[in-house]
């Protein structure tokens, strides 16, 4: 262990670093603990944390650099407000939350004293401000926001363009069956759309902290080879920027410790174990966000929006943009007691325009940092399902596992109340009062296993709605993903750690296992066929057939959904960015999947789907005739990471801060989500960011992380942890490291 020097804590601290650059502390009590994450914090990851800070309030254009993709985020942040109530949210805490925050706070404020200004500050012209309670909640807000509710609202605009497109309503209809069935089309085609975000603000905000998607699982003891239970979890999101998202480390105070994947900026675990509990965290994709039609008009006193027949003011801030070394740029930002309007009336003018409410801007959800305080005191799964079921934002399923040998799955969030029996996925009138939220869905009906029959639980973004209680979900999803982990567990009776290791790599595909039985029928003999034919869905690295059905399965979807609007399709520009962007498309995508599967549908009504099959799949094998050989996928879907902060730089490539060119395995349906999109300018993945597998029955961990400790490219911790996460190898994190 070598020892760090820590040159102003005010608080007793021994920290030190293991083979691995991973800081392990031991301090006097849990809030020394928080005192010294917050240090430690500071110390390895002050520009991550201060840069995202900027981001989230909407000053990244005023104090890190005058881009037009900053600009465009500020102009984003600044709308949607993140930045707003953060103080009244600190005045409801309570008195152990707000002195636990307020440790942490002390502890980044002193690191930050001792480390400076960094590279990216110094090239920038970046001055630092110190770090407090609202900084914390404002980073939650944004880990809450930007993630799941950013991805939902991309979704429902998608469906708006698509309806605006004037792709035929009957095919909408079946696409999305059954939430379309009463959808009054007249009215959404006459909703004014602001233009969306560009590719390039889009990009910026994966990458930035969130949950997009993860796997947990835990199993019982009598499925356990060890006699104990054991847990694997991994959130999955935008992995190929350095520093990585999550900072690893282990918290010892007396007998207690802590360790785990914690959130620069804040107290939180994310993934982590104490002596008797561990747990993972998926984004559950329960709906807390919706779009409302508000019919707008500029009356005597203003812009104004209608109840019934009544005509009543809009409230509005004015907010100023500051543009770096440039000045000002006003904007008005108009709300009311629902929410807030997309866009300035003014820009669009009279008319129907869409008004956004998050359950993330109601009274009360600051206490969401006291559940992932309050997580690390829990001696039990029970204990720590009620603890995660009052947590407001944002919706997770959590999975525990304790020393006792008991599992359970708990889900979380306010989840509004839809009136008039609306599912979420369109707006509807904001001037019918019955259309409104009626409060959130009681906690007692959130999803919960405890102790199944099955002896494990697990999740991986899936909808866990049932048949008899509320929806919680509006937008499709796939289950590709959840059912191979599940299958897996189903043939392992006696579960291994390194059998946990390499379920979290795995990279068998059930959507090729699901769509090759429709497709293959329909394909020209030959080797093409041959080859996809003999694959077992791997997706391997050094497999060519990922590569052959990704090509087949686009073409299909082309052919088929891909004509022009006024011939009845989505259009081919349109299709091919769905095919190429999952992330932001899997409502779509999940839908299409559905629709291949059947027999008959208005898609191909008129004509023969199998011969749209046959023609899609003769187009890649002509291609292929004509191109180069087959490439494997680890050419297809390879990637670099970059650094953060210089990416596009001369700086971040002539002095290190990118890597060479790495092979990433898997897609989005597969366990190990290995999704690569590549655009002009930008490349972006979506993949596990951390690997965390543990026994309880012993006090370590077994972990990796595409990174490493410190954010700076001259620490020989920038990047310590890639070379086990791309070849599957962990390193154990002890609780208790020898010196």
């Amino acid at each position: 262990m070598k020892t760090l020097k820590i040159k102003f804590a005010r608080r007793p601290m021994l920290a030190g670093r293991d083979r691995q650059g991973v800081p392990h502390v031991t301090t006097d009590g849990w809030r020394g603990a928080l005192y010294s994450l917050g240090y430690l914090h500071a110390l390895d990851r002050p520009t991550q944390m201060l840069f995202a800070r900027a981001v989230a309030s909407g000053r990244a254009a005023e104090r890190i650099a005058d881009k037009p993709e900053l600009l465009e985020t500020d102009r984003f942040f600044r709308r949607v407000g993140l930045h707003l109530h953060l103080q009244r949210e600190v005045e409801q805490l309570d008195d152990d939350t707000f002195a636990d925050i307020g440790a942490y706070c002390e502890g980044v404020n002193d690191g930050l004293k001792q480390i400076g200004r960094s590279l990216p500050m110094l090239a920038t012209g970046f001055q630092k401000e110190p770090w407090d309670h609202q900084a914390v909640l404002l980073i939650g807000n944004l880990l809450s926001y930007g993630g799941l509710v950013v991805t939902q609202q991309q979704n429902e605009r998608l469906l708006l363009e698509l309806i605006h497109a004037g792709v035929p309503r009957d095919k909408l209809r079946e696409t999305f069956r059954p939430t379309l069935d009463d959808a009054d089309f007249d009215l959404l085609s006459k909703i004014k759309i602001a233009s969306r975000l560009s590719d390039d603000a889009l990009e910026l905000l994966t990458d930035l902290p969130r949950l997009a998607g993860s796997n947990a699982w835990a199993v019982r003891p009598e499925r356990s080879a060890t006699g104990h239970a054991l847990l694997a979890a991994d959130p999955h999101l935008e992995v190929n920027r350095l520093p990585a998202i999550w900072y690893e480390c282990v918290l010892r105070w007396g007998d207690q410790y802590v360790l785990g994947a914690t959130l620069p900026g804040c107290p939180l675990f994310a993934i982590a174990r104490t002596p008797r509990l561990a747990w993972g965290v998926t984004y559950w994709k329960a709906d807390t966000s919706d779009y409302f039609i508000e019919d707008c008009r500029l009356g005597p006193t203003g812009w104004q929006y209608r109840r019934g027949t009544e005509w009543k003011n809009f409230r509005y801030r004015e907010e100023v943009v500051v543009r770096k070394g440039v000045g000002g740029v006003p904007i008005r930002v108009y709300q009311n007691p629902i929410g807030t309007l997309e866009s300035d009336p003014e820009a669009l003018g009279p008319g129907l325009h869409l008004l956004e409410a998050w359950t993330g801007h109601s009274e009360g959800t600051g206490r969401s940092m006291a559940a992932w305080l309050q997580m690390v005191g829990c001696q039990n799964t029970l204990a720590a399902m009620e603890v995660a079921r009052g947590c407001p934002q944002p919706t997770l399923a959590w999975v525990f596992a304790d020393r006792e040998g008991h599992i359970g799955k708990q889900a979380n969030g306010w989840v509004p109340k839809r009136g008039n029996g609306y599912s979420g996925l369109l707006p509807i009138p904001a001037w019918d009062e019955a259309n409104h939220w009626q409060g959130w869905i009681e906690a007692e009906h959130l999803p919960r296993e405890y102790d199944p029959p099955s002896g494990y639980v697990a999740a991986a973004n899936e909808n866990l709605d049932v048949l008899s209680g509320p929806k919680f979900s509006s937008h499709p999803l796939p289950s590709y993903r959840s059912r191979r982990i599940r299958e897996r567990l189903e043939q392992l009776p006696q579960a291994t750690l390194k059998d946990m290791q390499s379920l979290q790599y795995d990279v068998i595909s059930l959507q090729a296992r699901d769509l090759l039985p429709v497709l293959l029928p329909h394909i020209p003999d030959g080797d093409f066929k041959d080859r996809l034919a003999a694959w077992d869905c791997n997706y391997s690295p050094e497999s060519v057939e990922p590569t052959l059905f990704t090509q087949l399965y686009r073409s299909v979807l082309l052919e088929i959904f891909g004509q022009d609007p006024g011939s009845g399709g989505i259009g081919w520009r349109r299709m091919l960015y769905l095919c190429s962007r999952a992330g932001f498309s899997m409502m779509v995508v999940t839908c299409l999947d559905r629709l291949l599967k059947e027999e008959h549908s208005v898609w191909w009504e008129g004509r023969d789907k199998g011969e749209l099959i046959r023609r899609a799949a003769e187009r890649v094998i002509v291609a292929r005739e004509d191109d180069e050989p087959d490439e494997p996928w680890a050419v297809v879907n390879a990637f670099r990471f970059t650094n953060r902060f210089f990416e596009g730089n001369f700086v971040g490539h002539a002095f290190g801060f990118h890597t060479s060119e790495l092979p990433m395995p898997g897609c989005h349906a597969t366990p190990f989500q290995g999704h690569l999109l590549r655009s002009a300018t930008r490349e972006t993945t979506f993949a596990p960011s951390y690997h965390l597998v543990t026994d309880l029955g012993a006090d370590d961990a077994w972990t990796n992380l595409p990174g490493g400790p410190s954010e700076s490219r001259f620490s020989s911790w920038y990047k310590s942890d890639i070379p086990l996460w791309c070849e599957a190898r962990y390193k154990r994190l002890s609780a208790f490291q020898e010196e």
